[in-house]
């Protein structure tokens, strides 16, 4: 029976306005599971059915679950975390290489070996903490069809991270950043300088909106951060008129070819025929090798914000608060640069005036 107005327990429709109804329901063992019906009347019935069968003990899960494959419960993943209000913040090739990995397969075929390999090649484009988010985010993938019970958890293969190097700190010297500027594209030079010059990542800048940007406040908004929080960061000088004069050329080719969306899209950096811009990599390693740069990752443009801050005179704390880093440890890594503020230090041995530990002990005057 339909409950007072008008909705349904255990019923909702996806797509909405599809038709299409769906059932959820809870086992005995507190497991959720869903199914895909079709029509509401037979996936109201449906639902009775389900119920029906828990309370009297004749409900077996596997004999009810659908072929689970891997394409549906990954978009089940991204439209559980949708509906959680939580962003999921590895971008759109991530869920491709995904689906081209694993795809068209069911989710209880899928083999530790297969991941191993599917790591092993990932290693061979990608950092080790790249990799290890996409492994991170299978992992998060399965365990949630376990949870919905459309997967068993005996099927279910161990993933295992490789150790990351946390330490690294790889940076640009000036003559590297000049060559890389040249071998980038004219229209993704903007994007490289902004990064050395704000220790942005990768996914803000390209998620990075002409509504985040104050230019009169001299600061950016970055509305997905990776805390979490919506953060606001100062800009220099550098930026300020690099922004600019993007958005003046912007509007002088939004004039000339009548096009209004060529200065309120959406992104700052977008892809050359607008949009966003999903393969930067495509762009990038070629730069950088054509730069004659060795072992350059995008993340070190941040590395080289934290460093040439530090070298400057910058103290560690104002790194810390910069680079919007959690811990005092991820700043650290930096501190090797910045000798003069340890010479300080020992330098305050020599500073005139007592000394406290010339004082005689109060426990040689005791024994006296």
């Amino acid at each position: 029976m339909a409950r007072k107005g008008g909705h349904d327990r255990g019923l909702f429709e996806r797509p909405k306005g599809s038709g299409v109804w769906w059932i959820h329901y809870h086992d005995v063992d507190g497991r959720k599971h869903r199914e895909k019906v079709g029509p509401k009347a037979l996936a109201r019935k449906r639902y009775m059915q389900r119920k029906t069968e828990i309370t009297e003990g004749r409900y077996f899960p596997n004999a009810h679950r659908r072929v689970a494959l891997f394409d549906g419960l990954l978009d089940d993943y991204r439209e559980a975390k949708r509906r959680e209000g939580k962003a999921v913040m590895q971008g759109e090739f991530a869920w491709r290489r995904l689906l081209k990995a694993f795809g068209g397969r069911r989710g209880e075929t899928i083999t530790v070996r297969e991941v191993e390999e599917w790591r092993a090649a990932m290693l061979e484009t990608l950092s080790v903490a790249s990799v290890n988010r996409h492994l991170t985010l299978l992992r998060a993938i399965l365990n949630r069809a376990v949870r919905d019970g459309r997967l068993d958890v005996s099927k279910k293969p161990a993933i295992k991270l490789l150790k990351e190097n946390n330490g690294r700190v790889r940076y640009l010297s000036d003559g590297e950043e000049t060559h890389l500027v040249e071998a980038m594209p004219e229209w993704l030079r903007a994007l490289v300088l902004t990064a050395i010059h704000t220790g942005m990542r990768k996914s803000e800048l390209l998620k990075l909106k002409w509504d985040d940007i104050d230019l009169a406040a001299g600061a950016i908004t970055i509305r997905e951060a990776k805390s979490g929080e919506t953060e606001r960061i100062p800009t220099n000088q550098t930026v300020r008129q690099m922004l600019a004069a993007l958005r003046e050329a912007r509007m002088r080719r939004a004039k000339k070819t009548g096009d209004a969306r060529e200065l309120f899209g959406r992104y700052v950096f977008c892809a050359p025929g607008g949009g966003y811009l999903h393969d930067l990599n495509r762009y990038w390693y070629p730069a950088v090798k054509a730069a004659g740069v060795e072992d350059l990752r995008f993340h070190d443009l941040r590395h080289t914000f934290c460093s040439r801050l530090v070298m400057s005179g910058a103290d560690l704390y104002q790194v810390q608060r910069l680079a919007r880093h959690r811990r005092p440890e991820m700043t650290m890594r930096y501190a090797h640069l910045s000798p003069a503020h340890l010479r300080a230090a020992v330098e305050l041995l020599d500073a005139p005036g007592p000394k406290p530990w010339t004082a005689v002990p109060k426990q040689a005057v005791d024994e006296s």
